[in-house]
């Protein structure tokens, strides 16, 4: 994620990047062409339908955008619960379970699961961070599954069940795994359920093809100034979608994902300093104004 307050100019330039030095070249070629054929290129590109579009892309853009973001805090909120299911998870385990080495057991469990929840919406191997937090035998039992975090809460809920707590706080303990369930396959939704093609695919070509049309609109009336222009304001468009196109997917390990990783470090500093554990863990820092 990154963090508000660090952009800078350089920054800037380069999120957009390769298409914005294209519309560049592409501005300079229109605006020379027109200098050196004028005399015999009597036509001028009518100005209104390009506002038209313009005003439309426009409209179309913050739509998308608005929907992109949706998902990009729906994802914010929905660790958000997972950070306090996993506290409640703990805190009702240290209190309730009448065995604390099952009740600390539970709480490293946990950990592991959230641990093990980052990587598989990143779509990476969870082995290395779980190899140090899960027995060997556990270990191995999960490599042979295909969703590794719920496993991991299976588990769990074997492990407390086999405690035998009593009903009624067996049922608040169930509510906190049921919390805990719901939270990650809402995280598994917005992961396996992509934008509509509609809102994948034809920003970009209502885009692209507004700004290729702008130098074509601008340079009768800007003339050599055209390509400071037509790149000034075809980079607003290219910044709106390309800030889309990075929040619609939040969970893809990327600069302006959900920080997963900061999320994670702090629900296990929290779980061990609860068991009381000498764990020596800091909160993750960012790193050039980047929460990962």
């Amino acid at each position: 994620m990154i963090l508000p307050g660090r952009a800078h100019l350089g920054h800037i330039l380069r999120y957009v990047g390769r298409p914005l030095v294209l519309l560049f070249a592409w501005d300079v070629a229109v605006t020379a062409f027109w200098y050196f054929a004028h005399p015999r290129w009597t036509a001028e590109f009518p100005a209104l339908p390009i506002t038209l579009l313009g005003s439309a892309v426009a409209v179309y853009l913050s739509f998308r955008n608005t929907t992109a973001y949706a998902r990009w805090w729906e994802a914010r909120t929905l660790w958000g619960a997972m950070v306090n299911a996993s506290r409640t998870l703990a805190r009702e385990a240290l209190s309730l379970m009448p065995s604390r080495g099952t009740a600390v057991t539970v709480a490293h469990r946990q950990i592991a699961y959230v641990q093990a929840l980052r990587l598989h919406l990143r779509r990476q191997s969870p082995w290395e961070e779980l190899a140090p937090r899960l027995p060997a035998g556990d270990i191995e039992r999960l490599q042979q599954v295909a969703n590794v975090p719920n496993a991991i809460l299976s588990g769990t809920a074997e492990l407390m069940a086999s405690a035998k707590p009593e009903p009624i706080l067996w049922a608040a303990l169930t509510r906190t795994l049921s919390d805990i369930s719901n939270a990650q396959g809402g995280m598994e939704r917005i992961k396996n359920t992509p934008l509509p093609q509609q809102y994948a695919t034809y920003p970009a070509i209502f885009t692209h093809g507004f700004c290729l049309l702008l130098p074509l609109s601008l340079v009768e009336s800007l003339g050599i100034w055209t390509p400071l222009g037509s790149t000034v304001a075809g980079f607003l468009f290219l910044a709106l979608l390309q800030i889309g196109n990075d929040m619609q997917n939040p969970f893809e390990n990327l600069d302006d994902d959900v920080p997963m990783s900061t999320l994670t470090r702090a629900i296990e500093i929290d779980l061990r300093d609860m068991l009381g554990e000498s764990h020596g863990l800091t909160p993750l820092q960012p790193q050039d104004g980047i929460l990962l």
